[in-house]
């Protein structure tokens, strides 16, 4: 094959920011970013290449938000094609070379966060014949001058398009709040076919073969605490169902049928596995088959892993797993050698490749934990490749720090991964910690990749400590259901844990530590603060649960029929009816007097997930025993700060406060000007 050559050529978006896109060679930074240059949003992104290879959509700056534009790649011309009112687009689909799937929302919305712009869009390509999807919350601009107001509440998640037609596939919450139904949704017409009559019960997620055909389904019946799964022979056959187990507790999970519909491929712990694996399940006979994809270290299961299937041609083309750096098995020879040879001129990033066999260009997406993503375009014949242009131009690489997958032994000897940033600046020398505490718990593991606090943190001179602390998921069953009901005690040593580790390594300065995380990560922040002070000098909490009490008791949460009527939180915090004790014991409501450092405390005003009360009442006993922290909360704000002025202020905050207690100086800041929008 001919050997893959780069060049530095950079396409220009004609209507949206020329001058922003001619970026040149980045320079390294004399002085640190400013906190405004780390945590504005991203500049550009998207890139998604159309189907024939002609055209590439992207997200760009219009004004003040993101929109959609489109570049003719055999001309080079660019126009905008969508904006999204108040919102901004977000992610973007290609039905065929003339119409897309806009999604339209806020960059940095998370869940509990209050409603705004919102939903999904189907336009075509030059921004006509716009048609809503998914409820918007206030209006769509579509081309130039088109203004349309959609009110209708129809909640939709796109499950994937039909090759050669204006027809998706769609999933939506309309005849049942409780149940996904799946609709054939033609885009141009509103024509909508609805393909789930016969629904095995309260569907969460349906799994459709290569002919459109929905075939298995997840069910979850949160009155009756049951989980189920489902499959059929066919589009007429009855559903059978392979597990039933307790609410959200399934052993095995349905992930993609084979492009005959025979073979099912099914995440799954089987014969007291400790990792989830990948196997064969025959629709035909009912029979499982080996694991015919395993990971020696991480699960392979439907939180970290996807397959891509190429629906034309009804070809599996390969898995997209999680791994120390995200990673991809291709099944598929064509998108093999195209991988290897961009993996070969783009060693240092994960390299997400889009294209077609039969197409003469493909996208290369690419980041690494220094940078945040690179876009280029591949000529597939003479393997040339040019970049197009970065996500965040202002962030240079060369300048950010790497970060890096450790393991550390818990006090009990089990392994404990987790993620290491070390700031340039160290030199070798143990300088100031942050240890970050993911939220959840019982989420997924961090990924590796470019976290904007993370590197805004090593900027400021500090070490930062990323573990995957017991209760984890990603890293085998031992890791996650040994967290359960072991807030407070053994999911707090591990994080103490990796804070002696890092100390005897000579990364960390034992006198300079602070916790910082949010939601459960802020609990376990506050935490610090309470079970061993001697620790750490601070703590930094976010939209932190401070009693266990409130979880089972507060009806403000979104939580509060989950925990009501199923056995979830039972299972992995505890049982309100028997350890309201144990509750008490290891609640920083119950136990503020005991607090031992400064704490920072934010929230968000209207947090459905972990309601303000947490704060206000915590706040109010820190002043009942003349405790010292920081407060602020901000209004309109949910599970996590959205608008931007509030995420800069937050961060402006951190870090006074971080310099402060660490007794750290806060370096010279470079002022970056926002971009032109």
């Amino acid at each position: 094959m001919a050997r893959l050559t780069r060049s530095s050529t950079v396409v220009t978006l004609l209507a949206f920011a020329a001058a922003a896109l001619a970026e040149g060679s980045p320079t390294a930074h004399a002085a640190a970013l400013s906190v405004e240059e780390f945590f504005r949003k991203a500049q550009y992104g998207g890139a998604a290449l159309s189907p024939s290879g002609r055209y590439l959509a992207v997200v760009a700056p219009v004004g003040e938000h993101r929109g959609l534009g489109i570049i003719d790649l055999e001309t080079r011309a660019a126009q905008p094609a969508m904006t999204a009112g108040d919102g901004d687009v977000l992610r973007i689909v290609w039905q065929n070379d003339e119409r897309l799937i806009v999604f339209v929302g806020d960059l940095q919305r998370v869940a509990g966060e209050p409603p705004r712009e919102s939903g999904i869009v189907a336009v075509n390509r030059d921004g006509s014949k716009p048609r809503v999807l998914a409820r918007i919350e206030y209006r769509v601009t579509a081309g130039s001058n088109i203004h349309r107001s959609f009110e209708r509440p129809w909640s939709v998640s796109l499950e994937r398009t039909i090759p050669g037609t204006n027809e998706v596939l769609v999933s939506a919450r309309e005849r049942s709040i409780q149940s996904l139904d799946l609709y054939r949704y033609d885009t141009v017409t509103g024509a909508k076919t609805l393909l789930s009559f016969e629904s095995p019960g309260d569907v969460s997620h349906w799994v459709v073969d290569f002919d459109g055909v929905p075939r298995a389904a997840v069910t979850d019946d949160v009155d009756h605490d049951t989980s189920a799964w489902y499959v059929r022979k066919s589009g007429s056959d009855a559903w059978i169902q392979v597990e039933q187990a307790t609410y959200r507790r399934l052993g095995s999970v349905p992930l993609q049928f084979d492009p005959d519909g025979k073979i099912l491929y099914v995440a799954a712990r089987k014969d007291g596995a400790d990792r989830a694996s990948i196997y064969e399940y025959n629709v035909e006979t009912g029979r499982w088959g080996n694991a015919v994809i395993r990971h020696s270290e991480r699960d392979v299961e439907n939180g970290n892993a996807r397959f891509v299937a190429d629906y034309r041609t009804r070809k599996l083309l390969g898995l997209r797993y999680a791994n120390d750096r995200p990673s991809v098995a291709w099944f598929d020879a064509e998108w093999a050698r195209v991988q290897k040879g961009v993996d070969a001129a783009l060693p240092d990033t994960v390299n997400i490749i889009q294209g077609r066999e039969d197409a003469k260009r493909w996208i290369i997406v690419a980041y690494s934990d220094r940078n945040p993503g690179d876009a280029y375009l591949l000529d597939s014949k003479t393997m040339r490749m040019e970049k197009l242009f970065s996500y965040r131009p202002g962030i240079d690489p060369q300048s950010m720090a790497s970060t890096k997958w450790v393991r550390y032994p818990a006090r009990d000897g089990l392994p404990i991964p987790a993620l290491l940033t070390v700031p340039p600046s160290a030199n070798g020398k143990p300088v100031p910690l942050l240890v970050d505490i993911h939220g959840g718990p019982n989420v997924e593991a961090t990924n590796w990749g470019y976290e904007a606090n993370v590197q805004f943190f090593a900027s400021r001179g500090y070490a930062v400590l990323q573990p995957q602390f017991r209760g984890t998921q990603g890293f085998g069953w031992k890791l996650l259901s040994s967290g359960f009901r072991k807030w407070g005690e053994e999911m707090q040593d591990d994080v103490e844990d990796g804070v002696q580790w890092a100390v005897a390594q000579g990364i960390a300065d034992a006198s300079h530590v602070c916790f910082y995380g949010g939601s459960y990560g802020g609990y376990a922040a506050i935490w610090g603060a309470i079970k061993n002070a001697g620790l750490i000098k601070c703590a930094v909490a976010s939209e932190a649960v401070t009693s266990i009490d409130y979880l089972f008791d507060n009806a403000q949460t979104d939580l509060a029929r989950v925990a009501d009527r199923s056995t979830l939180l039972t299972q992995t915090v505890g049982d309100p009816k028997t350890e309201r004790a144990r509750f008490k014991r290891i609640s920083p409501l119950d136990n503020a007097d005991k607090v031992g450092v400064p704490i920072l405390l934010a929230y968000g005003g209207s947090d459905v997930r972990v309601p303000i009360v947490h704060g206000t009442d915590f706040r109010a006993a820190l002043d009942k025993y003349h405790k010292d922290y920081e407060w602020v909360a901000y209004s309109g704000e949910g599970h996590g700060f959205n608008r931007d002025e509030n995420v800069f202020d937050f961060y402006h905050r951190v870090e006074r406060f971080l310099a402060k207690y660490l007794d750290g100086e806060t370096p010279a800041v470079k002022s970056v000007a926002a971009p032109d929008r």
